[in-house]
């Protein structure tokens, strides 16, 4: 009932109004309500919450970099340059979480890739086998308190946990990158079900943060993303909202898998948010500045990725969604 509850708060809020402060693109957000919209905002007979003043808000942006590695084409490396330090600028505090990141060499390339030649970032990144590991960064006013690769059974590519102060808000931010396998969408779902098992494990520690966005490339769509995308005629291609239960929501419905240079054709790229954080700080969600991508391609000569990458704007000091102020649950998950 809880989260049931929690989820028709959330549809309540309309989008705030973007700054230059604010991370996500012009671009529509994920429309999480629709009728329960409207019909809670009757119910509850008052405004939504305003948004809050640029100053307390922060971004989440997340992208498959496609296998940055120490090899790199030199017109793919100065476009995915130029895309990088562009979308990640500004006074927001922003952290990365980063997909398909091949070796030691690759996240050293894209630390130098950041604002300011990642001076003031911090990198959260532990090198395995894979070709395909996840990594976070953290930018200026953001704080890791610890991270690591989870090594979880049935998971091919080991997530990245990075345990995060923005403001007077914390979190834990998980990186992934689901197992294509030829687009078989089961294989995604069962390590999806193990990476929850494992929030679900560490939110009922006493003194857990319950605030949990996990982002990336989960080769699965959303409801309205299938209908959105070239593979909207497979029955067996799931969308999150019929596998997840309702202590998870998932945002991003625009396609973000690439098709050519400038279409894209599948909804791949999502946020993945617990109840508690979506009922406090989110703020909305969406794919990032496309246009901008495409400039840095065309000033750089090359593709930057096979995916686009998203954005994610919360809120971290004053009052939350709900009401109440924001304040810091404790990094319980680095013990």
């Amino acid at each position: 009932m809880r989260a049931a509850a929690l989820l028709l708060l959330l549809c309540a809020a309309p989008s705030a109004a973007r700054d230059e402060d604010r991370p996500v693109s012009t671009l529509p957000t994920a429309d999480l309500g629709g009728t329960l919209r409207d019909w809670w905002g009757r119910l509850r007979g008052r405004p939504a919450p305003p948004p809050p003043p640029a100053g307390e808000t922060a971004r989440v942006v997340s992208w498959n970099v496609q296998a940055l590695g120490k090899s790199l084409p030199q017109k793919r490396k100065k476009a995915l340059s130029l895309a990088v330090a562009r979308l990640l600028a500004g006074r927001a505090p922003t952290v990365f979480a980063a997909q398909e990141v091949a070796n030691d060499a690759g996240s050293r390339a894209l630390t130098r890739m950041l604002p300011g030649e990642g001076r003031g970032w911090t990198a959260s990144f532990e090198n395995t086998s894979s070709a395909m590991n996840n990594a976070v960064y953290a930018g200026p006013g953001t704080r890791v308190n610890c991270g690591g690769n989870l090594l979880l059974d049935g998971v091919t590519h080991p997530p990245h946990m990075a345990h995060v102060t923005v403001g007077a808000a914390d979190f834990t931010l998980v990186s992934v990158h689901l197992t294509y396998a030829g687009g078989d969408a089961s294989a995604s779902l069962a390590e999806l079900d193990v990476i929850l098992a494992w929030a679900r494990e560490q939110a009922a520690r006493p003194g857990a943060d319950p605030d949990f966005v996990i982002a990336g490339d989960f080769n699965l769509p959303t409801s309205r993303g299938k209908a959105l995308s070239a593979r909207s005629g497979s029955g067996a291609w799931t969308p999150l909202e019929e596998s997840v239960s309702a202590d998870f929501i998932p945002l991003v419905d625009e396609p973000t898998s690439r098709s050519g240079r400038t279409s894209a054709a599948n909804n791949y790229d999502h946020f993945l948010v617990s109840t508690d954080f979506a009922a406090e700080e989110l703020l909305d969600a969406g794919v990032l500045d496309v246009a901008a991508v495409h400039a840095a391609e065309a000033e750089g000569g090359s593709r930057t990725s096979d995916h686009y990458p998203i954005a994610m704007g919360l809120r971290v000091a004053g009052n939350g969604r709900d009401g109440r102020p924001i304040a810091l649950d404790g990094a319980a998950i680095c013990r």
